[in-house]
């Protein structure tokens, strides 16, 4: 499976740091690592970005309450999580 990822209204260092993060998921799965990769969204400061995947807006899972992964302030996902 393939999809298309566009986000806009960023400035260079998260660009930067975007970019990082999805290094590092690719080469963890290259090394056949496994470890928690984290991006820190600040959104009271000038984290604003407007995403879309595959031309439609971003949404939640279903599979997943958001409640409970909202129980300290980190959002941690799993995605074998989502069939267990």
């Amino acid at each position: 499976m393939k999809i298309i990822v566009e986000i806009d209204n960023i400035d260079y260092a998260q660009k930067e740091a975007l970019e990082s993060l999805f290094f590092q998921m690719q080469n963890l799965g290259n090394l056949g690592g496994s470890r928690w990769v984290c991006f820190y969204a600040d959104g009271d400061g000038n984290f604003h970005p407007k995403i879309t995947i595959e031309g439609k807006e971003v949404r939640h899972t279903n599979k997943l309450s958001i409640d409970a992964l909202w129980k300290t302030s980190d959002y941690k996902i799993d995605y074998d999580w989502l069939y267990t």
